[in-house]
């Protein structure tokens, strides 16, 4: 397949979007898949991006895309003209399989016009705050009533990942958790991760509390970067104690490993930790975090304590004084975060993206026998409007008036060059009548939803003039009733039929 990853990666905005696109990206390369980046990139993302050796299709400096949606006039006319922006910079790049999008600013309003070039779309999202036209939408959090939060934010027949089994980690996590042993509850190292730039002074506050709890065997390691406004002052207040390290540029995945409990904020790290069984004192340095920590808390996975203009020294060094005296407690906490994460998540995007891909392709000549096998079995005529065997010379005209015939679409429905069904449609001047049918003995699998959706995809990008498709399907058949209504079809109208020739004269 050829991937697309639209994602920004700017000083404001930090690496964490880039990071774990990055990490789904190399996941499908392994696969010999093709991956492509465009955005707006910093020298650091740059750098990063450049040593992994990915290719970056760069969008110009104009008009940045914000971290959150500032205000209602981004939604339409400033997305149409980055839409326009990003068609112009990939003019040259052909058709992609999938884009995947991960941008807060960016919803429905920038992603159809994209459908121009991308058979299908991934929306990354955190927030459920805007609408998408997506094929497929990851959230990656933690949520107690997950399933509400994108209804009526996403098309009938999208398809959702949600929770963190989907986090998108590293792989050194998934290694690291192999190898993790029982944690014994007991806090004796502690690791203290409020980001590289922590702007609110977290780091120097949580320092400060632990040397308040009079714990003074505990092995503190801390991460930070030389970017931290308070990075001076950190780096002496490590030096005053013997078992402190300051680390800028760490393996975080054996760090974690080696601490019993961590003090830091949200985001990717949340899902780090937890893979990992790493109890966690939590504090939330965005307004995003706030809703996942809570509902981590009450669900009885982390000790959080507030966002950080709330938070206080004292009640860090009171949770951690506390915890320091509970080991059940502690040891409970990383068992139930570690339950919600077991590495294997950009494994298992990876699979969705690959394992439902279905190509399309339009019938030839040498297709006309085995479409004439597949129609004419008991399976197949059950739930046609006329049941009744077909004659092959029948069949043959027929097939070749439609291979002729521009107002119809006769395709054949493949994955690895096996057969799953046929899709034909009937094309007027803005709607088109669909029939699907899948080849015998492949009902039961789920097979006919995928193929309308396929259907679908392949007549939106080559007839944009169609603004309606109708499937006429008979009451009994349940199953397609329900494959076409999951596909985002809504039942309109009812036809009624009456055989004249059944009855008496």
């Amino acid at each position: 397949m050829n991937v697309l990853f639209r994602v920004d990666a700017t000083p404001g905005l930090g690496l964490g979007h880039l990071m774990r696109c990055v990490t789904l990206a190399e996941r499908l390369r392994t696969d010999a898949h093709s991956v492509s980046f465009v955005g707006r990139y910093s020298d650091d993302a740059a750098a990063v991006m450049a040593r992994r050796g990915h290719r970056v299709v760069m969008l110009p400096d104009g008009a940045l895309v914000p971290a959150r949606l500032p205000s209602p006039e981004w939604r339409h006319p400033a997305q149409e003209n980055e839409a326009e922006e990003t068609l112009h910079a990939l003019r040259d790049h052909g058709r992609f399989d999938w884009l995947a999008v991960d941008a807060y600013a960016l919803d429905s309003a920038w992603e159809r016009p994209m459908r121009s070039i991308a058979e299908r779309i991934m929306a990354i999202d955190d927030l459920a705050n805007r609408a998408h036209d997506c094929d497929l939408l990851l959230d990656q959090n933690f949520f107690l009533d997950p399933r509400q939060r994108y209804q009526g934010l996403v098309p009938r027949a999208c398809r959702t990942l949600l929770g963190p089994k989907y986090a998108l980690l590293g792989p050194e996590f998934r290694a690291a958790r192999a190898a993790l042993g029982t944690r014994p509850g007991a806090i004796r190292r502690v690791l203290v991760s409020f980001g590289g730039h922590d702007v609110f002074g977290l780091t120097r506050k949580a320092l400060a509390a632990i040397e308040g709890t009079g714990l003074h065997r505990l092995e503190v390691d801390v991460v930070t970067s030389p970017s931290n406004p308070d990075f001076s002052a950190i780096e002496q207040q490590c030096a005053k104690h013997e078992r402190w390290r300051l680390h800028a540029s760490p393996d975080m995945a054996l760090l974690m490993v080696q601490a019993d409990l961590a003090i830091g904020a949200g985001g990717i790290m949340n899902w780090e930790r937890a893979c990992l069984r790493l109890p966690c004192v939590l504090v939330t340095v965005a307004e995003n975090q706030t809703p996942i920590a809570r509902d981590l808390a009450q669900d009885g996975r982390c000790v959080y304590l507030g966002s950080a203009t709330e938070v206080s020294e004292t009640q860090l060094s009171d949770a951690l004084r506390g915890l320091a005296a509970t080991c059940t407690l502690v040891r409970a906490l990383g068992e139930r975060v570690g339950a919600l994460v077991d590495g294997d998540g950009a494994e298992r995007v990876a699979h969705r993206l690959t394992s439902s891909t279905i190509e399309l392709r339009r019938a030839t000549p040498s297709d006309s026998h085995h479409m004439y096998k597949w129609r004419n079995t008991a399976e197949t005529r059950r739930y046609a409007f006329d049941p009744a065997p077909l004659e092959f010379e029948r069949h043959v005209q027929w097939f070749g008036d439609a291979l002729a015939d521009p107002q119809i679409a006769l395709l054949i429905a493949e994955r690895e060059d096996a057969a799953l069904g046929v899709v034909r449609y009937d094309l007027g001047a803005d709607t088109a009548r669909v029939s699907v049918y899948l080849v015998p003995g492949r009902a039961g699998h789920g097979l006919g939803g995928e193929l309308i959706e396929a259907g679908t995809r392949w007549l939106r990008a080559r007839h944009p003039e169609i603004q309606r498709i109708v499937a006429e399907i008979s009451p009994d058949n349940h199953a397609s009733l329900g494959a076409f209504a999951n596909a985002g079809f809504v039942g309109h109208a009812h036809i009624y039929v009456r055989k004249l020739d059944d009855e008496a004269n």
